[in-house]
This record gives structure tokens, sequence and C-alpha cells, in this order.
């Protein structure tokens, strides 16, 4: 497992300051910020930042800078199938929100935080059941019925995980996260979702 540890608030800003990484808005990262708010355990949720993808270490750059789903990457990655936790869910008219935690099914090894609003109308009927059910990942929801998509990239992230996102992905408070943001379509161009995916920086053994 690699982890980073930048020490102080200070510190960190102080790092990300001198390589000139802008830092993302609420309204940049609607899905990452109301996360941040709604599990942030001492009140002051961290500010995330955005990251070009030559700077991200090599093994997180191969697991976000692709236009493939993350869950069949990372089944890849792990050697393993991944496990859906659903933390919390909000559906509305034409959308349904999540968050969710994807993990090793046999390591129990936390993988992923995942933040995704899917487009109702988008779906097949048997993808949006199987949704509703929350048990299957959304990218391996697609693959099994038949719905090819692709996923593309709007930029990557880095934050330092506070006290929530640390317990978690099974960290430090105080780790540095990395992840990006994205929107998926299908093959004629339909947007499927949007979605802030956080990788957890923990290796398979």
């Amino acid at each position: 497992m690699v982890r980073t540890n930048l020490g102080s608030p200070r510190l960190r800003h102080a790092i990300y300051d001198d390589m000139n990484c802008p830092a993302a808005t609420p309204a940049e990262l609607d899905l990452l910020t109301g996360f941040l708010r709604l599990h942030s355990e001492d009140g002051a949720p961290p500010t995330p930042y955005w990251i070009s993808a030559d700077t991200l270490p090599e093994t997180v750059r191969r697991l976000l800078a692709h236009d493939h789903g993350m869950t069949a990457t990372l089944e890849a990655f792990w050697g393993e199938r991944m496990r859906l936790t659903v933390l919390h869910t909000a559906e509305e008219a034409t959308s349904l929100r999540r968050h969710v935690l994807l993990s090793g099914a046999d390591s129990g090894t936390p993988a992923e935080l995942g933040l995704i609003e899917m487009y109702l109308e988008a779906l097949p009927l048997a993808a949006l059941f199987a949704v509703r059910q929350r048990r299957i990942p959304f990218g391996a929801i697609l693959s099994a019925c038949g719905v090819s998509f692709r996923s593309q990239p709007a930029g990557f992230l880095t934050l330092v995980a506070d006290d929530g996102i640390a317990r978690l992905l099974r960290l430090r408070p105080g780790d540095i996260v990395h992840g990006r943001a994205t929107t998926l379509y299908d093959m004629e161009d339909r947007m499927l979702a949007t979605a802030v995916e956080l990788l957890s920086g923990h290796h398979p053994r």
C-alpha cells in the first residue's frame, strides 16, 4: 500500500500552490463537494484540487487516465470482483445520485469511493431495475445489460483525506487521495451518468 502524508493544512496548501494546482469550485464538482459537506466529521471539508494527468503517480495514472469503466479497470487491477456498498442515495424525477464504496469481494479492501449521478431516462429498464436494487456497481450493470459505453474524464483531482474519507478508505487523516471527474456516454453519445471517482491508494497483495 502506498500512502502520502503532507502534515499540516498549511504545508498541504503550500505544496499545492507550488504545483500551481487550481482549487476546484463547488459548482465544478457538485457531486464531490456535496459529499464532502455531508460526510465531513470536523465541519471543515478538504479542498479538492485539479491536477494534470502527467503529474499523477504512474499506477494512479493507469487506473484513472483512460476511457473505460472504472469497475472493470479496478477488477483487472485487483484480480477480484468489486463489491458495492451504498452509503447514500437520493432519487429525483430524472436522476439518481448515490455515494458508494467499491471494495474487493474477497479481500474486503476499499478500492474506490464513487460519487455518481445517473440519468434515468437514458437507461434501459433492466439497468434501471438493477440500479435500484443497490447490489451491483453501475459499470457492471451496464455491461450485463449490453450497454456499451465510454468514460470521458473531465479532469483529475487530488485532495487530503479528512477523518471521514480516511475512515471510509482505511487511510490516515492527511493521506493524499487521487481521483477523476468523468462523464459516461453510450455509443450514441447519450449521457448516462456523471461521476467523481476517488482511489483508495491501496494495492493488491
